[in-house]
């Protein structure tokens, strides 16, 4: 590239996108934020070196979103547990509408942030089927393309940290199943990087943090850093697979993300350790008030 590569962040007003989008402004690069509402792009406004005000799920207002762009990395997904909007809207037709301007405007790699073993889970969870649609949709596209599956993310395990806090330490299940959370500027490092050098082009690539828990062990360093040490309470899975199952007939999202919950669960969620941010740090932040990223 013989100028500052222009990225455009889509999804760049939630957890994972604020962070890619800081991550890539950091390494060097233009980001183009789209935004339905530019005021929940304040906390990372520096970062932003261009707003592009639309709505993914609104494809008329998408009009040159595209233009000048040299890649577009998306972490567009449903993150309501309200009945509306639906994961075909969100997790499958934003994005195709972000793909159609990619393929439009000639941008020449196209990210896109999914989630680990989710062709594997899709079976039992349907709420990630329409993001493997797209997921196959992207790869047929002709465009290139890279799918990124991350095992979680830290502001997930900060659920678990204000639990614990609130001295409620439980794991669902035997808690030995392991999982290696990983911190989304990370994940941005590793945007960054494979833009740079054009690596994992055309592939996907399944991933997670440095250090690898159990998810009693996760419970334990909450504690740990809270300084406060209490019994880890084991509760079975039934009653989430209950819940979910009473939720479905009314609110098939909630019921969805509850499946997804128990499920990812059951199982462990470990990919190859990249970056260097680590969760006991990440606790650390939380405990001090110091952490804004997952906010």
């Amino acid at each position: 590239m013989d100028h500052d590569p222009r990225v455009l962040v889509a999804g760049a007003t939630g957890y994972i996108g604020r962070n890619l989008a800081v991550a890539l402004h950091e390494a060097g690069f233009r980001v183009r934020a789209l935004a339905r509402d530019p005021r929940r792009l304040e906390p990372i406004r520096d970062a932003c070196d261009e707003v592009f005000v639309g709505a993914a799920t609104r494809p008329e207002t998408l009009t040159g979103l595209c233009d000048g762009v040299d890649a577009v990395v998306s972490s567009i997904g449903l993150r309501t547990l309200r009945a509306k909007p639906t994961p075909e809207q969100v997790d499958l037709g934003a994005n195709l509408n972000i793909l159609d301007r990619a393929r439009q405007a000639g941008v020449g790699r196209f990210f896109f942030v999914s989630v680990l073993h989710a062709a594997e889970l899709a079976q039992r969870v349907p709420i990630l089927r329409p993001r493997e649609e797209f997921t196959r949709r992207l790869v047929d596209s002709g465009t290139g393309w890279t799918v990124l599956r991350p095992t979680g993310a830290f502001n997930d395990m900060g659920e678990i940290f204000r639990l614990a806090g609130r001295g409620a330490g439980m794991v669902f299940g035997d808690g030995h199943h392991r999982i290696n959370p990983v911190h989304p500027r990370d994940i941005g490092d590793l945007v960054a990087a494979s833009i740079r050098d054009d690596t994992r082009r055309d592939t996907e690539f399944g991933f997670g943090g440095p250090d690898t828990y159990t998810a009693a062990e996760i419970v334990e360093l909450a504690q740990q850093v809270l300084g406060r040490r209490r019994r880890v309470l084991h509760i079975p899975f039934w009653p989430v697979r209950a819940l979910a199952a009473a939720l479905r007939p009314v609110n098939r999202n909630a019921a969805g993300f509850l499946t997804f919950f128990g499920e990812s669960l059951r199982r462990d969620m470990v990919g190859a350790p990249i970056g260097h941010r680590r969760l006991a740090d990440y606790f650390a932040a939380l405990a001090a008030g110091t952490d804004t990223e997952s906010r």
